[in-house]
């Protein structure tokens, strides 16, 4: 696809054309030769990868993009053109790729009473899938998996911008959903959709989602990992192998906690956490210093 081709009827003006073969966020691990966008210049050094080749942004700053990328379009609200390019694209079948009728393993226990999209989703054998559930497009179930009643494996990401009059845009989702093998995921838990086709949700062999848990849209959930009842993973998190998330506790986005760590219940992580460490409070720091702060705070 060329810049030109897709920026016909947006205001603005394309300072240079050129190709892309996608849609990303600069910081994501998009596929080569991908249109993103900037908004503000503490994010130039993101435009420094060789992946990007297109890049919406404002008149500000379009002199400024680095000489690799061929094609510049400077706009009033480069995220959300970005959203609207990206929504007009996912009815196309080269963006998204080909639906394929629904496959289903053998030995499933699917309740008459749960919804499967009848297009791109692939289950596995022996899964069950309890009254109630819904399992939506572009979803990969593995074998052994239990998806329980009022969980939604597909739900709509929570990811907006504003546009030019203040309004919020919302992006529709075209990415997948990738649920291992042996993944038990309880009631009323949800499973958000990344908004781009090469991106991906997924969850770990082995993993467990407890009731009303909260899988962000573009989370890597590693195998063997434990998410409490009500936890939160924000979108773009990335959980360690036999990681534990406690009752409540929120792990911000884009945040990355290490294999075997833990998440003391109601902590709030907004730094990523090293390989086995335990975090606690809000915002959530090392165990140990969460103790002696409650010790000190007790003593005056």
């Amino acid at each position: 696809m060329r810049l030109s081709q897709v920026v016909t009827g947006y205001p603005g003006r394309l300072v240079c054309d050129g190709e892309f073969h996608g849609i990303g966020f600069a910081t994501d691990p998009a596929p080569a030769g991908f249109l993103t966008f900037l908004e503000r210049e503490k994010f130039l050094p993101a435009l420094e990868r060789q992946e990007i080749s297109c890049v919406l942004t404002t008149e500000e700053l379009a002199d400024k993009i680095p000489a690799h990328i061929r094609g510049v379009f400077a706009c009033h609200s480069p995220k959300a053109t970005l959203f609207h390019i990206h929504n007009q694209l996912v009815t196309h079948e080269e963006y998204v790729g080909p639906s394929v009728p629904t496959m289903m393993g053998e030995d499933c226990q699917i309740s008459p009473l749960a919804y499967v999209d009848p297009e791109n989703v692939k289950i596995g054998n022996r899964v069950v899938i309890e009254p109630f559930a819904v399992i939506r497009g572009r979803v990969t179930i593995g074998d052994d998996a239990v998806i329980r009643s009022g969980a939604i494996i597909g739900s709509k990401g929570f990811s907006f911008s504003k546009d030019d009059d203040g309004h919020n845009v919302s992006v529709n989702d075209a990415g997948q959903i990738i649920v291992g093998k042996n993944v038990d995921i309880f009631s009323n838990a949800t499973v958000e959709t990344p908004p781009f086709p090469w991106d991906r949700t997924f969850i770990g062999d082995y993993t467990k989602v407890d009731a009303l848990a909260q899988v962000g849209h573009g989370c890597t959930i590693g195998e063997n990992c434990l998410l409490a009842e009500g936890s939160c993973c924000c979108g773009n998190s990335h959980l360690g192998a036999n990681t534990w998330i406690g009752v409540g506790a929120v792990v911000s986005n884009r945040i990355h906690v290490g294999a075997n760590a833990r998440v003391s219940l109601g902590a709030v992580v907004t730094r990523d956490v090293p390989d086995g460490q335990t975090v606690s409070g809000n915002f959530a720091i090392e165990h140990g210093r969460f103790l002696s702060h409650l010790k000190r705070m007790a003593q005056e």
